[in-house]
C-alpha cells in the first residue's frame, strides 16, 4: 500500500504490515525515499498512498487512521475517494466520486450488478475529471 525502499514485508501478528510501513515513514521521515530525494532537490515530493482491496477488507478504516494521524501531526493530506459504493467514510475528503456519480442510479440506469456499476461509475467519473479538478 505504501511505497518506499524496503525488503520483503514482515507480518506481525495483529498488525497490518502496510500500516507499520506508514508509521515507520511518519516516525523516521529520513527512511523514506521521498525524504532522501528532498535532500537532493529544492522541493518536497509528496508521499502517495493508493489503497486497494476487497469489499470489507478495511480500506476505509485504514484511510481514517491515516488521515487522523496526518492531521494530528500537522500534515495536510489530500484525500480522494474513488469508491462510489462506500457507505460511510467519516473523514474529510478533498475529492469524492460520490459527489459526481451516483452509484445506485448507475446500477438502475444501465441494469448492472454491483461490480459493473462500480466500474461504470469509475469510467463516468474519468470522463468528468476535468470538471471535478
Amino acid at each position: 500500500i505504501f511505497f518506499r525502499e524496503h525488503g520483503p514485508s514482515q507480518h506481525v501478528r495483529g498488525y497490518c504490515p502496510s500500516l507499520l510501513t506508514f508509521r515507520s515513514i511518519m516516525d523516521d521521515p529520513s527512511s523514506c525515499s521521498a525524504s532522501r530525494a528532498k535532500e537532493k532537490t529544492s522541493f518536497k515530493k509528496p508521499i502517495v498512498c493508493l489503497v486497494i482491496g476487497m469489499a470489507g477488507s478495511g480500506k476505509t478504516t485504514l484511510m481514517r487512521q491515516v488521515t487522523d494521524h496526518m492531521v494530528a501531526n500537522d500534515m495536510r493530506p489530500y484525500i480522494m475517494n474513488l469508491d462510489p459504493a462506500v457507505l460511510d467514510a467519516d473523514y474529510e475528503m478533498n475529492i469524492d466520486i460520490r459527489d459526481t456519480v451516483k452509484y445506485k442510479q448507475v446500477m438502475k440506469q444501465y441494469n448492472l450488478g454491483p461490480n459493473g456499476a462500480i466500474m461504470t461509475s469509475l469510467n463516468l467519473f474519468a470522463t468528468r475529471i476535468d470538471q471535478v479538478i
